[in-house]
């Protein structure tokens, strides 16, 4: 455990954050903005991983792995466009504000972000290498219940637990084995490639187009084949400004009021809109950086990938099989022994829509039995349904802007009432 603290005579207010990656790391550096010497936090970072800050997502050191989205929109920092611009210019790197860095920089960056963060007079960060595996009630709070068998108290219990691996496909587990590989990001199936030759990528999205351009050098002799139900691909970003006269601006603009929009919607519009319109939005939204495009673009040209629907293919004929089709819905049980454990406990259940969890803003989770358990908080891929656009780095900084006053009005408020039984 590593401990960050300053002097204070105040008791600060005990927050937990459950998670090591961007959510956790954006949602730390913007409670301890909002708090202050007269009404501190301690903030408790539980994360099993040695590193804090990269995540999964961002944990690749592949060359050609990037972000997808320009470097003036994944500052951590709200209100601080060019934080990661100047971040990576101290070290060396020419970054643009319309540039697209490696996500191997981009990790390091949230790292540095948390190692960096001003942590103000009375309140800590600790950083907990464990896991959260359960949540009990107590009169005085939460008691957030590790794998090691200790428990931290908590006023406040921040959920950042990242996206859940892809749906399962127990259908081609059973039929192909070894051959099929249930989750690329966390197996090792890269040293099971001698003799491959044929390999398929279960759908056609930005997780597909990371293994694509992977594969490439690991196979130089392979055949990719990417299937989909539509086996429709993402749309690329353009390095160049438009001024308005391209298709992206007119998306990015909605973009930026999409979650206004989507809870204004009637229930049944929000439905039809998830079943019907949804994966053309995210594929003109959840766009591939230039880079990547022009990759794809030669992997099709040159013949070496193949973009094809589920019903074309025949997954038995294929030397590896990997399951590239997106994550499931957080309140799945069996990718994470906490939310097993509040599923259990009914301290979570899905939104109506299958999407996440069923919140209400700022974040809460609404219990079994209704009770909106005001505590607690979610954030990220969790959030699906509450609002759509949830999970990119910009949808996080406004999520954890609207964490950090909560919390900062619960520690004044605590701080308040102390103060007044002293007296």
């Amino acid at each position: 455990m590593t401990i960050l603290r300053s002097s204070t005579r105040r008791q600060p207010l005990q927050v937990v954050v459950v998670g090591g990656g961007a959510a956790a790391v954006i949602a730390a550096l913007h409670l301890f903005q909002r708090a202050t010497p007269a009404a501190p936090v301690d903030v408790h970072l539980v994360e099993r991983s040695p590193g804090v800050g990269p995540g999964l997502a961002y944990r690749t050191d592949h060359p050609r792995h990037t972000v997808n989205n320009f470097a003036e929109r994944l500052s951590a920092v709200d209100g601080d466009p060019g934080h990661l611009i100047r971040w990576c210019a101290a070290r060396g790197m020419d970054l643009g504000a319309r540039s697209f860095p490696t996500r191997k920089v981009y990790g390091q960056y949230l790292t540095s972000v948390l190692d960096e963060v001003a942590v103000p007079d009375g309140s800590s960060l600790r950083r907990v290498r464990d896991q959260a595996i359960d949540l009990h009630r107590t009169e005085e709070g939460w008691q957030t219940v590790l794998a090691s068998g200790s428990a931290i108290p908590a006023d406040k219990v921040v959920l950042a637990l990242g996206n859940p691996p892809a749906h399962p496909q127990p259908h081609l587990q059973q039929e192909l084995g070894d051959r099929f590989v249930a989750d690329p990001w966390t197996a090792d199936w890269r040293p099971a490639l001698a003799g491959v030759r044929r390999v398929l990528l279960l759908g056609t999205g930005l997780t597909m187009l990371d293994l694509a351009v992977e594969l490439e050098h690991l196979l130089p002799r392979g055949e990719l084949v990417a299937a989909s139900r539509r086996g429709r691909l993402p749309a690329a970003h353009v390095v160049e400004p438009t001024d308005g006269s391209d298709w992206r601006d007119a998306v990015d603009g909605v973009r930026g009021f999409a979650n206004q929009l989507w809870a204004g919607l009637e229930p049944e519009d929000q439905s039809r809109f998830a079943s019907t319109y949804a994966h053309g939005w995210d594929l003109h939204r959840h766009r591939m950086s230039p880079a990547m495009s022009h990759h794809l673009t030669r992997l099709r040209d040159n013949g070496t990938l193949v973009v094809r629907t589920v019903p074309e293919v025949s997954p038995g004929e294929f030397d590896l099989v990997l399951n590239c089709t997106g994550p499931r819905p957080v309140p799945t049980r069996g990718w994470n022994p906490l939310v097993d454990a509040m599923l259990e406990r009914g301290l979570v259940r899905p939104h109506r829509l299958g999407l996440g969890v069923d919140l209400v803003q700022p974040g809460h989770p609404v219990a079994d039995d209704e009770e909106v358990l005001t505590d607690l908080f979610w954030l990220g891929s969790a959030r699906k349904g509450l609002e759509w656009e949830v999970a990119a780095i910009p949808d996080l900084r406004a999520q954890a802007v609207a964490l950090a006053g909560v919390v900062a009005t619960a520690a004044e408020a605590a701080a308040d009432e102390r103060t007044r039984v002293l007296r």
